[in-house]
Parts: C-alpha cells; sequence; structure tokens
C-alpha cells in the first residue's frame, strides 16, 4: 500500500517556508524609500532563506511510503530505502509536542545493513494511524519522547 504526504501538511509547511519572503516583501514595500540599498541585503538574504525551504517542502512532499507484508520502502527523487521486516533489529518511534501543530513524528528503522527514516507526521491522521499500527504489528517499536518545541 502506498501512503503520501497529505497535501494539508504540505500547504501549511509550504506557507511557513515562504513567510520569510513575504516579511522582506511587506519590508520593503512600506520602507523602500527611506532603507535605500541597504535594506535589500537582508531581504534578500529572507528571500534565499524561502527558497531553500520550499525546496526542502517539496522534496518532503514528493516522499512515498510503501508498505507490504513482506518490506517497507520509501522512495523520493533522489533516495530509495527498502527493508524487509525480518531484517529490522531496531524500531522507534520519536515524538515531539508541538503546540503549534499536531505532534511530530519520525519513524527510524534499522538493520545491518541500512537505516530508514520517515516523517509520519506528514502523512494525513488517518493514513498515519494505520502505519504505525502495520508497523507495530511487525516490530517492537519503541517510543521516545523529545522534549517539546515550545
Amino acid at each position: 500500500m502506498e501512503y503520501r504526504t497529505s497535501m494539508r501538511a504540505f500547504c501549511g509547511s509550504l506557507f511557513y517556508s515562504l513567510s520569510p519572503a513575504l516579511t522582506a516583501g511587506i519590508v520593503l514595500y512600506f520602507a523602500s524609500g527611506s532603507g535605500g540599498w541597504l535594506l535589500w541585503i537582508p531581504s534578500g538574504f529572507m528571500f534565499l532563506l524561502a527558497l531553500y525551504l520550499s525546496v526542502q517542502d517539496v522534496f518532503v512532499y514528493l516522499d512515498r511510503l510503501y508498505l507490504d507484508d513482506a518490506r517497507i520502502r520509501t522512495a523520493n527523487p533522489l533516495h530509495t530505502a527498502e527493508l524487509k521486516w525480518t531484517e529490522i533489529v531496531s524500531a522507534t518511534l520519536r515524538e515531539r509536542v508541538n503546540s503549534v501543530s499536531r505532534t511530530d513524528r519520525i519513524l527510524i528503522l534499522k538493520s545491518r545493513r541500512a537505516e530508514l527514516r520517515f516523517n509520519t507526521s506528514t502523512l494525513s491522521e488517518p493514513d498515519e494511524t494505520v502505519v504505525l499500527a502495520k508497523v507495530r504489528a511487525q516490530t517492537s517499536l519503541v517510543v521516545q519522547r523529545d522534549k517539546p518545541t515550545i
């Protein structure tokens, strides 16, 4: 079964990523006469930061998770990782409570030859529940809670 990043998670993350460019644009609009060329330098850095963050969002959105009875696989345009359930020696779910959005979860599966990481909190909530139930059925999943972000 294939699981994809939800559009809701992508749009929220993309809005957050574009916020430096939006802020720089507003500042440049209102202070264009008083700041001169000096204001363009930090604004340019903010636009570059927004571009960098947006590219990361696109790559996370293109991540796919495939589950079946024999294996688990993640795929994106640059990398594919696959583990058989019988090869997994360690399964960890790292959770971090986020007061702005829902709890962040990263699934980390390790075998002797490879490691698979997938951000399950980018999935829709029903898909995330199904994926975690399937992983719990196949492995002994350990939940590690990190400090909250805020």
